[in-house]
């Protein structure tokens, strides 16, 4: 694993991380052994064959060699995973057609834009949905549709239509069986928090250009029971203590703007999977040095109702260095230098202060290591939701603003 924990400044006693490990394994075990429902995720990583993968890798050519533009719609875990993993690994070039998300908002405007930046240039479609009726996916999938079929006409708009969605019946899924459209199954028993390794994530990461092998690969060096022996869960164990001693916030904090959709993912994954029977830690990001300049007076001496998770990547492979001519003491050092200074500097002041932190590191940033990350936060979040005794794969609560907004809609 190339995934490193440091809980040492996290100011909770090793003996007490210790006496949990065994509780965790136990959670740990229930995932593999099938009791739990929504657990196919577990064994993806192994399960989905090189077959699958080269019909990804074609489908994505096909796109690119056709379109200047795929649109991806879908909302929550249907597209911030494959954003954040497009965000981090995106090749540079202008040869790549360029993956744009929509479908996850109600922003006329943002529509609107996207419409002139998409003018006459040749584009295709991902539509995602689970359910295959998410209001603001299939809301956009009409506009867009209507756009492809005045474009392209009913048979093209089919060919250049691509569907991710449960094998059953649905308005999407039956619709785009009727009219042809490439559909690829999302299992049933994968929901779509923890589908990023499944066509969901890896058909637009795979447009972007992105080696979806690697990732996959990463993410089955960690798909065993093995590979969470020992202080493997650590990061879950110390999570549910710090609940327990009265912790409501996780802040989730990077130090580079590429991580950012990230940050968005693991909010999704942890608070949809932990926030519900009144439990559950508040996941928050932030985005360093930049919020150190609006929040940091805040985590320096605000209330401390939270603790901090730093991820951070030891080499992020590029830099630049600043000229001999600027102010001292930044003359002639590197940005990514001066960057661990802050890393450094921000974890020693807070330490001080008495701010437990928990620092997760990787030594740079691939398709491999960042498919382990993928798994890594996927396995820790379910065992940590297990360990605080709440279900990880339901989400109850959001039925409620749902038919809310729907009698709304319906009343239009």
């Amino acid at each position: 694993m190339d995934i490193r924990v440091d809980i040492s400044n996290s100011g909770i006693d090793n003996s007490e991380i210790a006496g949990c490990r065994e509780r965790a394994q136990a959670e740990l075990k229930k995932l593999w052994t099938g009791e739990l429902h929504f657990t196919g995720w577990v064994k993806d990583p192994y399960e989905f064959t090189d077959e699958m993968i080269d019909e990804l890798q074609e489908t994505a050519e096909k796109i690119r060699k056709d379109s200047k533009y795929f649109l991806v719609l879908g909302v929550g875990g249907s597209f911030m995973g494959a954003k954040a993993v497009i965000d981090l690994l995106e090749p540079e070039g202008d040869n790549n057609t360029k993956v744009i998300f929509a479908g996850y908002n109600f922003s006329g405007r943002y529509l609107h834009q996207i419409m002139n930046t998409i003018g006459d240039s040749d584009f295709s479609i991902c539509v995602i949905s689970k359910s295959g009726s998410t209001t603001e996916t299939l809301s956009a999938y009409g506009i867009f549709k209507e756009l492809m079929i005045r474009k392209y006409g009913p048979e093209e708009t089919a060919r250049r239509t691509y569907v991710v969605t449960e094998h059953k019946s649905s308005f999407l899924f039956d619709q785009a069986s009727a009219e042809g459209a490439r559909i690829f199954d999302l299992a049933l028993d994968i929901g779509g928090r923890y589908s990023v390794l499944t066509p969901v994530g890896l058909l637009p990461v795979a447009v972007a250009g992105i080696d979806i092998r690697k990732i996959m690969e990463g993410a089955r060096s960690l798909a065993s029971e093995e590979a969470f022996k020992g202080e493997a869960l650590d990061y879950s164990i110390v999570r549910n203590l710090f609940y327990e001693k009265g912790k409501k916030i996780e802040v989730f904090e990077f130090f580079d703007p590429y991580c950012a959709y990230f940050g968005e993912w693991l909010k999704q994954l942890f608070g949809e999977s932990e926030g519900k029977d009144g439990k559950g830690l508040f996941p928050a990001s932030l985005m360093f040095s930049r919020d150190l300049h609006s929040m940091g007076q805040f985590l320096q001496q605000g209330t401390q109702c939270f603790f901090e998770t730093f991820i951070t990547v030891d080499e992020p492979g590029e830099d630049v260095q600043i000229p001999d001519s600027a102010m001292k003491p930044f003359a002639g050092k590197t940005i990514e230098k001066i960057n661990k200074c802050a890393v450094n500097g921000v974890a020693d002041a807070h330490t001080k202060a008495g701010i437990p932190v928990v620092r997760i590191s990787v030594p740079e940033m691939n398709a491999n290591v960042l498919g382990q990350m993928l798994y890594f936060f996927e396995t820790q979040c379910a065992v940590s939701a297990l360990l605080s005794g709440v279900d990880p794969f339901n989400q109850p609560g959001v039925e409620a603003y749902k038919k809310e907004m729907r009698s709304y809609i319906e009343a239009l």
